[in-house]
């Protein structure tokens, strides 16, 4: 195991520690098994996107249902909420949902009949591949980026580390998290890369030489990690479908 200098004095020190995760299992996808040997630290983990909005739905959010074998969007994310609470507390850290909408369900100001007509016309992320997956934040997403930034800054006074994603594989959530992490000056920031997109994406190279990061990669804990992946029941199978989560070791970029 090879940590950043920061992530050791923050677990010598029992420090206070926030992890920003877009989604209701990307802290623990990425960072399980660091988590799990932080156990003299204050914990938090801070999902940002925990919710999803009333249909009717764009074609790919009806896809990621199928995927998750949900047909109900509501009771998907109560269920996933459901999930991240039990995984996480069982690292011996706190959960925290923000309570954003996830980016296949984010809408558009626009009349109701258009949703009924066309979902997509609703929708500022009309479709995954071209839009969400392309990295291309929606213009419509600035008074929610300007609000996560003020609620983030509220919380100066409770943090000694900030972990936050590096937005491998491009996923709008991502990158919107992400920034957050790059725009906080208040205590050291360390970038985790985000998994399971790290195993076929590389990570943006214009941000990590602008930041000036360097990799350290943790390879113990990966076999406790695996059990608390699974433990994303409506996920895992989706994310995973042929039933085997790749033994990949994590890895944090740091100043």
């Amino acid at each position: 195991m090879t940590l950043p200098a920061v992530i050791e004095d923050a677990r010598t020190s029992g420090a206070r520690v926030l992890v920003l995760s877009p989604h209701l299992d990307d802290a623990v996808l990425s960072c399980g098994a660091l988590l799990g040997s932080l156990g003299g630290c204050e914990i938090t983990v801070l999902t940002l996107f925990t919710a999803c909005t009333a249909g009717p739905h764009t074609r790919a959010a009806r896809s990621f249902l199928r995927q998750c074998s949900h047909p109900d969007a509501a009771t998907l994310f109560t269920a996933r909420r459901d999930e991240d609470r039990d995984v996480v507390e069982r690292l011996g850290a706190r959960p925290e949902h923000a309570g954003h909408a996830d980016a296949l369900f984010r809408r558009r100001d626009v009349p109701e009949a258009v949703g009924r007509v066309l979902p997509e016309l609703a929708h500022r992320y009309p479709t995954y591949r071209f839009d969400i997956a392309r990295g291309r934040i929606s213009g419509g997403d600035r008074a929610l980026r300007a609000g996560l930034a003020r609620d983030l800054a509220e919380r100066a006074g409770e943090v000694d580390l900030l972990l936050a994603p590096l937005g491998v594989g491009r996923h709008v959530d991502h990158l919107i998290t992400r920034d957050l992490g790059a725009e906080w000056t208040r205590t050291p920031v360390v970038h985790y890369a985000d998994f399971p997109y790290s195993l076929t994406h590389e990570p943006d190279p214009t941000f990590v030489r602008r930041a000036g990061l360097r990799p350290h990669v943790v390879d113990d804990g990966l076999d406790a990690k695996e059990q608390l992946i699974r433990g994303y029941r409506t996920q895992v199978d989706a994310l995973f479908p042929d039933g085997v989560v790749p033994r990949a070791p994590e890895t944090y970029w740091a100043a």
